[in-house]
């Protein structure tokens, strides 16, 4: 029984997740239906991880032979979700635990430090609870050892990147409200430091005039299947019609071939995506909920599109 519950319960990320999901909600004393419909949820969003995983690696091992026979080179897309999804069938239970502990010190480091920040872009946290897990255990360190390192790295970096961020965003939105919170915070403090120095604030995006139909570039879906499909029949073209036809499509045009697989890679970061906002919806709002008890002075550090509505012509440009 003891070994059932270490291996096969504890040991399957998705159950794990969903436990944690439910002692969230009972913490909230949320009614038996509730909970039951939270935890379920979560332990789905998990498996749609591996669904997602699935399509994106068959669209993934397609794309890899053409840009092999095109330019006889291996070549890599990076996608945080793509990445993380595959990697969760080896790390599942490690990310699992390096990200509620660390969502733990992040509070204990907002109660007792002068940083009071609650990061709350849970798909962030979660991508980086990864991220830490595969470079620790790739280290080697393994066991307590590495949860307890990945929890503090993270729970540290939870509450110093949006403290390195908070000048520019209180410049931004005029308010000391909320914080950004993001794990490529680094790259946008370099940014606005850059732009401070040699940037004219007289000059700005939002004075451009920028068509109203281009609006469709903030919807993640659509930007992933454009820029896939670029990419699918660009490498098409130098790959070669008789080659994807004969060795790739079954036939298939290979243009349409090509189109169909940017689109499949697409559908499977959707179902990524969904996946994550389903364990996220009732893992978030428990950890905020007892956020805001032991940490009420703190502020809340939010993912980067609540800043958009300061500059949406910024947005759609760099988009």
């Amino acid at each position: 029984m003891l070994n059932v519950i270490m291996k096969d319960v504890l040991g399957t990320p998705a159950i794990l997740v969903g436990l944690f999901a439910m002692v969230g909600l009972l913490l909230q004393k949320k009614g038996v239906v509730d909970i039951v419909a939270g935890t379920l949820k979560t332990i789905m969003g998990f498996i749609m991880l591996s669904v997602g995983a699935n399509v994106i690696i068959g669209s993934l091992d397609v794309f890899g032979k053409m840009f092999n026979h095109a330019f006889q080179i291996s070549g890599v897309i990076p996608n945080n979700e793509a990445i993380v999804a595959v990697a969760q069938r080896t790390f599942g239970t490690e990310t699992a635990l390096i990200m509620v502990f660390g969502m733990i010190i992040n509070v204990l480091l907002a109660r007792f430090t002068p940083l009071k920040y609650i990061f709350l872009t849970g798909h962030h946290t979660m991508f980086m609870a990864c991220l830490i897990a595969v470079i620790l255990i790739t280290g080697g360190i393994k066991g307590i050892q590495l949860i307890v390192i990945g929890s503090v790295i993270l729970g540290a970096c939870m509450v110093l990147f949006p403290a390195l961020l908070q000048p520019f965003v209180r410049k931004i939105t005029g308010s000391d409200d909320f914080a950004v919170g993001h794990f490529g915070s680094i790259g946008y403090f370099v940014a606005g430091t850059v732009g401070k120095w040699l940037g004219n604030p007289k000059k700005t995006t939002e004075a451009v005039q920028v068509p109203k139909q281009l609006g469709f570039l903030r919807d993640t879906s659509v930007a992933v299947s454009l820029t896939m499909t670029l990419l699918f029949i660009v490498v098409a073209f130098f790959a070669g019609k008789g080659y994807i036809e004969s060795e790739l499509s079954d036939g298939m045009n290979f243009f349409v071939f090509s189109l169909m697989q940017a689109v499949t890679f697409a559908v499977g970061v959707y179902v990524i995506l969904q996946g994550v906002r389903m364990i996220l919806a009732e893992i978030v709002p428990a950890f905020q909920g007892i956020a805001d008890k032991l940490v009420p002075d703190a502020k809340p550090a939010l993912d980067c599109p609540t800043v958009f509505p300061f500059a949406s012509n910024a947005v759609i440009i760099v988009s």
